[in-house]
């Protein structure tokens, strides 16, 4: 099982699907979550179906802003879509002969007051389905300071760390890269905001 997860920041170029086909060839993913495509409509459409994959749910971008695809081949895995808001996407995933669980990709809004209101929609996706679950994405915020390099933490270690203990997440660890972003300036300011958490909650008894 492989699923990838990417901040595009930008999905109308030939260097995104480029690099989406060389993801594919060598990780060979079954499920690819793609956030900040900055494109909509029909033109999101026409990306998303040049990608090699058979299906796929799109929240559409706000503008330049924001914006979440799903995408899955239905030969490898049942993906059923099972709610979407402006921030995130949930789908019941099932591996023939496997257990199902629930995955819910996240893009959360930059405002702290609209991220908010997605602590709240996870904590009803949580309360509504009684499976595995994993989540991974751009948090937009931190679990703890060390996951900031220079500059101010505390900014960003609010709602989602709340959020993480009040539900005995477990972060499932990284590979590469401690920092995902950083302000390119003169002085160092790194932060894992970017960072794909995966996360995995255990079954509700």
């Amino acid at each position: 099982m492989n699923i990838i997860s990417w901040n595009a920041r930008g999905a109308e170029c030939t260097k995104f699907k480029t690099t989406v086909m060389n993801l594919s060839r060598t990780h060979h993913m079954d499920i690819l979550f793609i956030c900040e495509p900055r494109i909509s409509g029909g033109k999101a459409i026409d990306v998303v179906k040049s990608l090699g994959f058979s299906n796929y749910e799109i929240v559409d971008a706000n503008g330049f802003s924001g914006g979440m695809w799903l995408l899955w081949n239905a030969s490898k895995v049942t993906v059923d879509i099972v709610g979407t808001s402006a921030q995130s996407i949930s789908a019941c995933v099932c591996w023939p002969g496997q257990t199902p669980w629930m995955f819910t990709a996240v893009y959360a809004h930059p405002c702290i007051a609209k991220r908010q209101k997605l602590w709240d929609y996870l904590s009803f996706v949580g309360a509504n389905h009684n499976m595995p679950w994993i989540i991974a994405g751009d948090f937009n915020e931190m679990l703890r300071f060390e996951d900031k390099l220079g500059g101010t933490s505390l900014c960003r270690l609010r709602g989602f760390k709340t959020w993480f203990d009040n539900h005995d997440m477990v972060d499932l660890g990284f590979y590469g890269s401690k920092y995902t972003w950083t302000n390119k300036k003169g002085y160092v300011i790194g932060s894992a905001l970017d960072k794909s958490y995966a996360l995995i909650a255990p079954l509700k008894q």
